[in-house]
Formats: structure tokens, C-alpha cells, sequence
């Protein structure tokens, strides 16, 4: 069975530093940018604190393979949800997962009000892209000022019920 369950730092900082830092590799090619594990683990306490609900694993039957990390942002002047992380491990991707992944972060958003979303992505994920593009999201623009340029997607949520 296919459930999400909020991250529980004192059970899940293992896993859910495995899952990001795959990411990066997915991402940009290696780990290095992940910075150190205290940094991210400070961020994702913040996080639960101001987005209960926002910070996920994925399990299937029991088993973690996934996590997910929303929460709200400002984005020129506008408040916006903001996806920090999609992440599936590679068995479980290209199998139709990702889509209630969507489908997961859409009623999170829904629930606070905001009408578009975003996310950052490495151009060199072309898999990533294509995925994000089939599901709705344009490129907003090329952001070059980090140590490596990264696309930023959006989305528009339907504001009807």
C-alpha cells in the first residue's frame, strides 16, 4: 500500500539524509553541494515546526521510497508553495509514483491558500524536466547566481473547487 507519513526526526534522520543526498547526485552529478548533515537536519526541524503535514516519507508496503519536503515561500513579493524535494529511489521511479506525489503536494498548497508553486531543477536533469513539464509546470526562468544554474519551474493550482 502506497502511504505518506510525516517525517519523525527521531526515527527517519538516517534515511532522510540518504534520500537527499541521492538527490544531489541524481541533481548534479555527486553529493558536494549537499553541504553537511547538521545544516540540513537544522532546516527540516524549522520546517516541521512552520509546515506540519509538509515533510514526508513515501512507503509502499512498509518499505521508504520516497520523501517529499513543501512548505511556503515569498517569491517576488508573492507568497508562493515551494517544493524543496521530490524524491523517489530509482526502483519506484518512471512507474506513475510521481504523479501522487503531485497530486500529494497540490492539497498541501490548496490548504494554505497560495495558487501556484515552484521548484528549482538542475538543467542537466532532463529526466526530471520532461517529468514536471508532462505534469503542468513551465520554466519561469534560468537562475544562475548559485554555484550551478538550475531551472525554476512553476505551476499554476486551480483556484476552483
Amino acid at each position: 500500500m502506497f502511504s505518506f507519513r510525516n517525517i519523525d526526526l527521531s526515527r527517519d534522520t538516517e534515511t532522510i539524509i540518504k534520500f537527499r543526498r541521492d538527490s544531489y547526485s541524481i541533481s548534479f552529478g555527486d553529493e558536494s553541494l549537499f553541504g553537511d548533515n547538521d545544516s540540513y537536519l537544522k532546516k527540516i526541524t524549522e520546517r516541521l515546526i512552520k509546515f506540519p503535514g509538509g515533510l514526508v516519507i513515501i512507503e509502499i508496503d512498509g518499505k521508504q521510497v520516497g520523501q517529499v519536503e513543501l512548505q511556503i515561500k515569498q517569491f517576488e513579493n508573492i507568497e508562493i508553495g515551494y517544493v524543496n524535494l521530490f524524491y523517489l529511489i530509482s526502483e519506484y521511479r518512471g512507474k506513475g509514483y510521481g504523479a501522487k506525489l503531485i497530486e500529494f503536494a497540490e492539497r498541501f498548497f490548496c490548504e494554505y491558500g497560495v495558487n501556484a508553486y515552484q521548484l528549482r531543477v538542475s538543467p542537466t536533469n532532463k529526466r526530471a524536466i520532461s517529468f514536471y513539464k508532462k505534469n503542468g509546470f513551465d520554466v519561469l526562468k534560468i537562475e544562475d547566481e548559485d554555484t550551478v544554474p538550475r531551472f525554476r519551474m512553476h505551476k499554476s493550482l486551480s483556484t476552483s473547487s
